[in-house]
């Protein structure tokens, strides 16, 4: 079993870096999404997308 952070356990002194990495993220997944439109590729982008909002 392993231990996945989530976005409660990063500091909040970090949180502009985990968005610029999750914006960068997002957008490679529309890339994915618009190249190969997947219900993969879509899961994908909902939940960046969700995390995103909670930060």
């Amino acid at each position: 079993m392993s231990f996945t952070p989530t976005v409660a356990t990063i500091p909040l002194h970090s949180h502009h870096h985990v968005r610029q990495g999750l914006e960068a993220q997002l957008r490679q997944c529309w890339a994915m999404v618009n190249a190969v439109p997947s219900e993969a590729n879509r899961y994908q982008r909902v939940r960046l997308e969700c995390l995103l909002q909670e930060i």
